[in-house]
């Protein structure tokens, strides 16, 4: 009894080796900011995405990676994302990293490392891949998508304001019952069946919420043709967001 015990459990202990062997397996080695295993992106869209990285590690300190991948099978994205990213280092001493990864079977998942995760938290993480990634990954456009989304998230880390865009869809019903109310309350109280000076105004397709970045450093931009040198070392304690299309 006590052998058959221990050949079940060298037999599990020998499948766990395995499979983690192969997932390790599985993950690409770099090849710069810009890894494009899938060939999804054209020229153009490289060149821009490299130039954001480019300027977003020499004037912030911050290692910006693309990658796109077929499937990331037997993982999950996420775990994928997670990974790749620790493999790989991403990011510097104070693991200021961040990963993009895209899926070409439907998924987008952007990894932060610790060190930005207080610029970049998951909900702002979410509204660019959102707003700026989706439009264009639903329509195979892969490059533009990616661009958008690079580009967004190195201004945040520059400092800028990025636009979240809300549904108001679902606040209008509110809003009109509370009209409704205060038009009463007028009406009772003064003895008129319509306030003076007309009505409450039209109805907009959403709000728009302004997020402040804090101010790292400057803009990136110009020109910096340097020669990939491998990333910093940087970790991630699985910070981001991930979508499916």
């Amino acid at each position: 009894m006590n052998k058959r015990r221990f050949m079940i459990s060298a037999l599990f202990f020998i499948l766990f080796l395995i499979t983690s062997t192969y997932a390790q397996a599985a993950l690409p080695k770099p090849q710069g900011f810009v890894n494009d295993f899938a060939l999804v992106m054209d020229g153009k869209s490289k060149a821009q995405v490299m130039l954001i990285a480019e300027k977003l590690q020499k004037e912030q300190g911050i290692e910006l990676a693309i990658v796109t991948v077929p499937q990331t099978s037997p993982l999950d994205p996420k775990t994928y994302a997670t990974q790749l990213f620790n493999e790989w280092g991403i990011g510097g001493p104070e693991d200021s990293g961040i990963l993009i990864l895209l899926s070409i079977d439907g998924a987008i998942e952007v990894e932060t490392g610790y060190g930005i995760e207080g610029v970049l938290p998951d909900g702002l993480v979410g509204a660019v891949i959102d707003q700026e990634g989706l439009p264009h990954f639903r329509n195979k456009q892969y490059g533009q998508g990616l661009v958008n989304m690079a580009s967004s998230y190195a201004n945040i880390l520059a400092g800028e304001e990025f636009e979240i865009k809300k549904d108001n869809s679902e606040g209008s019903g509110w809003l009109a019952s509370f009209a409704i109310f205060l038009l009463i309350v007028i009406f009772l109280r003064r003895g008129r069946r319509f306030p003076p000076g007309g009505g409450y105004g039209g109805r907009g397709g959403g709000r728009t919420v302004i997020i402040p970045g804090p101010r790292m450093g400057p803009r990136p931009g110009g020109s910096s043709r340097g020669g990939f040198g491998g990333f910093g070392g940087g970790r991630s304690g699985g910070g981001g967001a991930g979508r499916r299309f």
